[in-house]
């Protein structure tokens, strides 16, 4: 599958580089880069219709901001060498890397996990991928139920298994993210309960933890099948939104029997953590 790049200059670069990789998000561009200049969206090439070049035109032409673009095709042979040349680690601290196979593991983390670069891989949510991970750390998994949905590249799945988690379902849409979730857990070592789908993939089980970075709607839209999910005093993390969209996100929670326990910010982005009553 070709992909097009579309590379976006614009100033001032906060808070519109998230605002817009946001909106790019929802008109089908699957994978971000930031950059000195703003940042550059990649979306497969038969995806790039009609209403996401207007909505380009449309910011271009904004007086508040000064904003460019350009396109370029990449052929898909040539998207490894693409993520290998401009891919960095994650680091959380002292707790948790996140490197693909081309990075030396120099980080003397407690938990290092290897996440074959694909498309998953540069989702531009990486500060809602740091802030999950973040808010993991101290959760005490052993032999615990966890439930990933929208798990993408199955890094968040993979690190409740290393923290010793029994059973952890990783659930999402995306065909080539479930593939690569199933290459991740081989490489990582872990097994993992790995499904193609939606919501109606949840399964009977009651879960200790359920982690869901998505989207705000999606968030919302799934909000009451997570409280079916889990398990009284069972924690919910959410991330994958604005800080904006806390209020919505919040109520959204709460009428569903949720009690909020803590918040992390990252930039603009938000990521929520709340138990079941």
């Amino acid at each position: 599958m070709d992909y097009h790049k579309i590379s976006i200059s614009i100033q001032p670069r906060t808070p519109w580089v998230d605002v817009f990789i946001d909106e790019l998000g929802e008109l089908g561009c699957d994978s971000f880069e930031e950059t000195k200049e703003g940042f550059n969206a990649y979306i497969p090439s038969n995806e790039f219709n009609t209403d996401l070049k207007q909505h380009l035109k449309s910011v271009s032409s904004r007086q508040d901001i000064t904003l460019s673009f350009t396109l370029e095709e990449i052929p898909y042979q040539n998207w490894n060498e693409v993520w290998e040349s401009s891919l960095e680690p994650i680091i959380v601290g002292t707790w948790c890397s996140i490197i693909a196979p081309f990075h030396q593991n120099k980080f003397n983390t407690k938990h290092t996990i290897i996440i074959e670069p694909k498309m998953s891989f540069g989702t531009g949510h990486h500060e809602t991928t740091f802030m999950m991970v973040q808010s993991m750390e101290g959760l005490e998994l052993n032999n615990k139920k966890v439930l990933d949905m929208g798990s993408g590249t199955g890094v968040l799945a993979i690190l409740a298994k290393k923290m010793g988690a029994q059973y952890v379902e990783a659930i999402d849409i995306e065909k080539w993210a479930v593939n690569n979730c199933k290459e991740n857990a081989f490489t990582n070592g872990v097994k993992l309960s790995i499904k193609f789908g939606g919501k109606e993939q949840i399964s009977n089980n009651k879960f200790d933890v359920v982690l869901a970075n998505i989207n705000r709607n999606i968030l919302i839209d799934q909000m009451d099948l997570y409280a079916k999910a889990l398990k009284i005093n069972g924690t919910l993390f959410l991330s994958g939104f604005l800080t904006k969209d806390e209020k919505i996100i919040s109520d959204c929670a709460i009428r569903n029997g949720f009690r909020p326990l803590k918040k992390f910010n990252k930039e603009n982005w938000l990521c929520l953590a709340f138990t079941k009553n």
